[in-house]
């Protein structure tokens, strides 16, 4: 989930109604037998509360810092709501490209059926997600390494939109492709252009990117019944050129 997605920026406070949803859509998945990592944004919002400040990455390095623990507070409130309980994993890219890469399945292997990992860009020590979105190309990372089969990204806007209608199923990787919202992408540090490239990467190896609107049902979109934009893995890969 973006920034955005989890952050309400003018009321200054984390999207309650969102975690809950999204607790009691991941609580039904569980049910039905399905595996579930969630990546999330939103530290660096939180912690503005106590750093209240403008400036650059190290700001944003502190606010995320304090921001992280709040964070964390909400998902477990949220989630406890439904008998489950959620582990916190702070992870960069690299981290899949070294040693390290074996302590993190194993913690997951630990994990699996006792607690849901939240994962976050750790901002501390990586820079990255704060000015480019690494942490959409974090959850491929994941989805990928972890051989999951679906990605859903949850925004603010929710399905893509092109010529004014919403999206179903899109085969287009380029922001050309599709409708200008506001002014700025409206989609947080990672951007549209992020969320095509890693759509993109995500079907380029078997797999389905879906982007759907936070708070709605995470369920009914995952069955096809809710308002997205599905990148299939049955798609041909069009990058906009003709």
């Amino acid at each position: 989930m973006g920034t955005k997605a989890v952050f309400d920026s003018v009321r200054g406070e984390i999207r309650r109604d969102v975690l809950c949803g999204l607790a009691e859509g991941v609580s039904e998945l569980l049910a039905k037998g399905n595996e579930v990592i969630i990546v999330s944004s939103g530290a660096v919002g939180c912690g503005r509360e106590v750093i209240d400040q403008v400036g650059g990455i190290g700001v944003k390095q502190a606010q995320a810092a304090v921001g992280q623990i709040k964070l964390m507070e909400e998902f477990v409130k949220a989630f406890s709501r439904k008998g489950l309980h959620v582990a916190q994993f702070l992870l960069n890219v690299d981290d899949f490209n070294s040693d390290r890469k074996e302590n993190i399945f194993a913690a997951y292997e630990n994990l699996r059926g006792a607690a849901i990992p939240i994962v976050n860009e750790n901002d501390v020590t990586a820079t990255g997600e704060l000015s480019f979105g690494d942490n959409d190309n974090l959850a491929a990372e994941i989805l990928e390494k972890f051989d999951f089969d679906v990605l859903l990204v949850l925004t603010e806007m929710g399905a893509l939109i092109s010529k004014g209608k919403r999206l179903r199923v899109s085969d287009k990787f380029s922001v050309e492709d599709y409708d200008v919202l506001s002014s700025g992408d409206g989609y947080g540090f990672g951007g549209l252009a992020s969320k095509l490239a890693v759509a993109k990467r995500v079907v380029g190896f078997g797999k389905e990117f879906i982007v759907g609107k936070a708070g709605d049902d995470i369920v009914e979109i995952l069955e096809g019944r809710g308002v997205a934009t599905r990148f299939a893995t049955s798609l041909k890969v069009n990058d906009g050129n003709k």
